[in-house]
């Protein structure tokens, strides 16, 4: 099953001094995505990494735009002193250039082979066989079983294609 997600590297500098000045820049000018629609949002993230972070406010205000529980997840993730990576992954395919709360309490994602459902606070491990379901105008519908082995199952039915 493919999942339509965009992931990103994030580094925050809650250094003294800015690693790209020795390049002559001000912060990674690289995208990440390679599309456009993510360019403004990739560039607000990537100037976490230029210039010091000195204050939770100045995450706050590089990221202006951001949904604000986004915002309070990288600012969790600062540590003043210290250059911070971490990843970030949302689902991708809509029309805009930064990320949002997509996912809500109980949805759950698949990471490599290993399924987590969004908690309260973090992640949860899901135990169990999961049914694996599509969604449409017309409401939900349940994917063939995957044949052993973990390759991928039938092709989905569509209209006119049933036997």
């Amino acid at each position: 099953m493919s999942i339509d997600r965009i992931e990103l590297n994030v580094t925050i500098n809650g250094t003294d001094m800015n690693p790209w000045h020795r390049l002559g820049l001000r912060q990674n000018p690289f995208p990440q995505t390679g599309k456009a629609e993510y360019a403004a949002g990739e560039r607000q993230l990537a100037s976490l990494d230029g210039d010091p972070v000195r204050t939770a406010d100045d995450i706050r205000q590089r990221l202006a735009g951001f949904d604000p529980e986004f915002i309070e997840g990288v600012i969790q993730r600062w540590q003043p002193g210290r250059r911070v990576r971490f990843k970030i992954v949302f689902p991708g395919g809509r029309n805009t250039s930064r990320p949002s709360r997509e996912l809500s309490k109980g949805d759950v994602v698949v990471v490599g082979e290993v399924p987590l459902a969004v908690a309260g606070a973090g992640w949860a491990l899901v135990r169990g066989a999961l049914n694996e379901v599509r969604t449409d105008e017309h409401g939900t519908h349940p994917l063939p079983a995957r044949p052993v082995g973990g390759g991928p199952g039938p092709e989905p039915e569509t209209e006119g294609n049933s036997e």
